[in-house]
């Protein structure tokens, strides 16, 4: 078995993460940090560079992580790329459609594998929801809306993450991880973007919004406000299909309910979300529509010729409730994503056909949407 030997550039709190995890693989080793901070005591065993260009140029490195401020994504992966490395770069890959599309260019002329930290795909419950959606177990998805209210009290005013130049903005530099999410749930493009936004002051963008529509009809809400105390931070995703409600919580998704119309094939089918446990059932076989008030008149009944939603046909017979959870922390959680994602990126160096979770033309969608979000 290979061993792929890691060198990570920039050693803050998620670059020791991802040290700290990564090094629990039997097929990785990490032997190099670049930071111009690092305590060489705290990170015994492996070559430490003061200057990111020593590391890339280092001969016994495979893959090279980088987690940096975004603005330098794009310098650092060319220079990797052109080295001879395979590239792991931290979301977004990068701050402007020229930077991404510099990495991008750089990949194909060399060949080397580029994979972007949008580890959340790797999440059991997106991975389900995936699957739910990209089988039409609820039918169509139609809506989806991200609601994420986070704390500012660690980001004074001078921190890098306000500066735009720097960090590209909350949606490039955060939103962009659910833009991801949203946008794995669907096979189509996106066709249309509207953001809006306010500013707390000339330096301090704190609350974005946008709509983001897609091809297929599916409209996307998202909102991201870091302007609140830690105690009331909260992200929660909504998403509805013509057949089903579903609500998840949590930025790393930990928790969430379903209630929705089934047939006995796609009932056994929500087992798929990790923990399920379902808490409702009734038929509604010759119930009546009862969205409208007494008096209304006839609005049918629901029978055997099933349902029909957006000129789509279902056949279902229950309505369920239920409910799911990853029975894991969230340290556990994230860093079990971020392995799989590296192990992903391991499995497309061995074999150039292995399909990736997210690619990098994934990553530059997303990097699209969240640019468009913020003009």
């Amino acid at each position: 078995m290979q061993k792929y030997r890691i060198g990570i550039i920039g050693y803050g709190g998620f670059g020791k993460f991802l040290h700290n995890w990564w090094s629990k693989l039997d097929n990785v080793e990490i032997v190099a940090i670049a930071d111009s901070k690092v305590d060489v005591g705290e990170v015994a065993g492996c070559n430490v560079y003061r200057h990111w260009e020593d590391l890339v140029a280092a001969g016994n490195i495979d893959i090279v992580s980088i987690v940096t401020p975004p603005s330098v994504h794009a310098e650092i992966a060319c220079a990797a790329l052109y080295a001879g490395k395979h590239v792991l770069v931290e979301k977004p890959v990068a701050i402007s459609l020229h930077q991404a599309e510099n990495i991008l260019k750089a990949q194909q002329e060399t060949g080397k594998v580029v994979m972007v930290n949008h580890m959340l795909r790797y999440n059991p419950i997106v991975e389900a929801l995936a699957t739910i959606s990209s089988q039409m177990i609820f039918g169509k998805l139609r809506h989806a809306t991200v609601s994420n209210y986070a704390q500012d009290n660690s980001l004074p005013i001078d921190h890098w993450f306000w500066n735009r130049d720097f960090s590209g903005g909350i949606f490039v530099e955060h939103g962009v991880h659910f833009i991801d999410i949203i946008s794995s749930l669907t096979h189509s493009k996106f066709k249309d973007v509207k953001g809006v936004w306010h500013d707390r002051n000339d330096r301090q963008r704190d609350q974005v919004a946008a709509l983001v529509h897609y091809e297929d009809g599916l409209i996307a809400h998202h909102y991201h406000a870091f302007s609140g105390p830690g105690f009331f931070e909260q992200t929660t995703i909504r998403l509805t299909f013509d057949l089903a409600k579903i609500e998840v919580e949590g930025w790393i998704p930990m928790l969430g309910t379903v209630k929705g119309l089934v047939n006995s094939e796609t009932k056994m089918k929500l087992d798929a979300l990790p923990g399920y446990k379902q808490v409702a059932c009734s038929s509604i076989n010759g119930q009546a529509d009862e969205s409208r008030p007494a008096g209304w008149g006839d609005t049918g009944n629901i029978g055997e010729k099933g349902i029909e939603f957006g000129g789509i046909s279902y056949q279902v017979d229950e309505i369920i409730e239920g409910n799911f959870q990853i029975e894991s922390t969230k340290d556990d959680i994230y860093g079990s994503c971020v392995q799989k994602l590296l192990l992903d990126m391991i499995n497309v160096i061995e074999d150039k056909n292995h399909k990736p979770k997210v690619s990098l033309k994934d990553a530059i969608e997303s990097l699209r949407i969240a640019l468009l979000a913020s003009e």
